[in-house]
């Protein structure tokens, strides 16, 4: 058996690796816990990077998937076979009222999103696109172009790809905790909403197809949307004619104590994007349309695999398991008890400047100090390597995504246990108690 030192040696030989590059090896997976090729065993409290919500290898998953193997582990998009179909029957009956009738199957979150793209200007005969500073939609060109506007970083990784990133309308996000308006909710009367219409009135050059917003901004500070923003929102689309478009890729499925995150606004909006953990931990994405949105030309969009059975096998049992052990409700109470335990830290390390938290999405952030909110970039950074020393695996924003690389991620599988729940914090705790002594002047 390789070790971990020949696995990584190989890696840097051979593999470009343009999406971080962890010292961690993981050699086998089993709900909740991964090992690496020594042996040594960690908690996942971030299921996977957000994809495998029903933790590592569900046995209903893994048997759904091998089912379809059996029969054919392939099959042309430009026919018709059963796992897909399931899929997408699911996937209606289980969207937001059961008004999203009709699905467009893809790849990865940003093929998903491109879609809802073409899908939003071919029913609104628009071109442009209104999205926010710290969004973040996918890493294609248009993606890209709709996504994390600032920061040298984010600069220096556009330079040179500008004539193919679109000119899009961005505004400030909502971010109650840092204001980018310096007001206060609710006084502010969500001002931040009203912007969107100025972009949609002031700077379009034309007529705006869609807003592209995310209920829970999550690579962007991990950020929630406040109470009416969505409603706001809806009234100013529904004045000026564009669609409103969810990116559910990181908080849907149950991810958020919702089947959707958007369902906790109380709004339903016109096109649902999803991806990540929408094929139970193999590739799949797509976007779930209200019949009357769902319009595309022959061959306008399209992968040679999308729709992939094996996928749609396993995402449909995945959703099966959701629907019937109730993941969502469960992801609500834990999230609950998963706050409540944070909250008795906040009262302990005053590193912790603010906790947000829909269901099992949770963001911590860390400051230097409470008053001035300065952030705790280097603590942050620091508590992910000693989050894995101490047997967990957590996430952090940034720096890629914006000034926002002080926000600690945690989203446990949604079918997590109180036992479980309850060892990620303990381990946290020890990981806050390690950082707080090497930054004892954070208060």
């Amino acid at each position: 058996m390789p070790t971990n030192r020949a696995i990584h040696e190989l890696t840097d030989e051979h593999v470009i690796k343009c999406m971080g590059d962890e010292e961690i090896v993981i050699d086998e997976a089993q709900g909740m816990w991964i090992r690496d090729a020594e042996g040594r065993e960690t908690l996942d409290a971030i299921s996977g990077e957000w994809v495998v919500n029903l933790g590592y290898r569900h046995p209903r998953v893994i048997a759904a998937a091998k089912r379809q193997m059996d029969k054919a582990e392939y099959v042309t998009p430009v026919v018709d076979y059963e796992s897909r179909a399931v899929m997408a029957q699911r996937l209606a009956d289980a969207s937001p009222g059961g008004r999203f009738t009709k699905v467009l199957f893809a790849l990865a979150g940003g093929d998903a999103v491109e879609g809802a793209m073409h899908l939003a200007m071919r029913a609104t005969g628009g071109t442009e696109f209104v999205t926010f500073y710290k969004a973040f939609h996918g890493r294609t060109f248009a993606t890209i172009a709709m996504s994390y506007s600032d920061t040298r970083m984010i600069e220096e990784s556009k330079a040179g790809l500008e004539r193919y990133l679109t000119k899009q309308n961005r505004v400030p996000n909502f971010y109650c905790y840092r204001c980018p308006f310096r007001l206060e909710y609710p006084s502010c009367d969500l001002f931040c909403a009203d912007f969107v219409e100025t972009a949609i009135v002031h700077q379009a050059d034309g007529k705006v197809a869609g807003v592209m917003a995310e209920p829970w901004q999550a690579n962007g500070s991990m950020v929630p949307a406040p109470d009416g923003w969505f409603q706001r929102v809806r009234e100013i689309c529904d004045r000026h004619g564009a669609l409103l478009i969810v990116d559910e890729v990181q908080s849907g499925l149950c991810r958020c104590g919702r089947m959707f995150a958007v369902e906790r606004t109380g709004v339903e909006p016109d096109l649902i994007i999803l991806g990540k953990a929408l094929g139970g931990g193999f590739p799949l994405s797509a976007v779930l349309a209200k019949e009357e949105y769902a319009g595309l030309l022959l061959w306008e969009f399209g992968f040679t695999q999308m729709g992939h059975p094996v996928s749609c096998a396993a995402g449909a049992e995945m959703l099966a398991v959701m629907i019937e052990e109730d993941l969502a409700g469960n992801a609500e109470r834990m999230g609950a008890r998963l706050m409540d335990g944070l909250r008795e830290m906040a009262g302990k390390y005053p590193l912790i400047g603010d906790l947000r938290g829909w269901g099992l999405m949770i963001g911590i952030e860390l400051v230097v100090d409470r008053t001035t909110k300065e952030e705790a970039w280097e603590a942050a950074t620091y508590a992910m390597q000693r989050a894995y020393a101490n047997g967990l695996l957590i996430g952090k924003t940034g720096p890629v995504y914006g000034d926002n690389g002080n926000v600690l991620k945690l989203k446990p599988a949604v079918n997590a246990t109180a036992a479980e729940i309850d060892e990620i914090l303990v381990r946290l705790d020890r990981t806050l108690a390690e950082v707080s002594l090497r930054w004892p002047g954070a208060r």
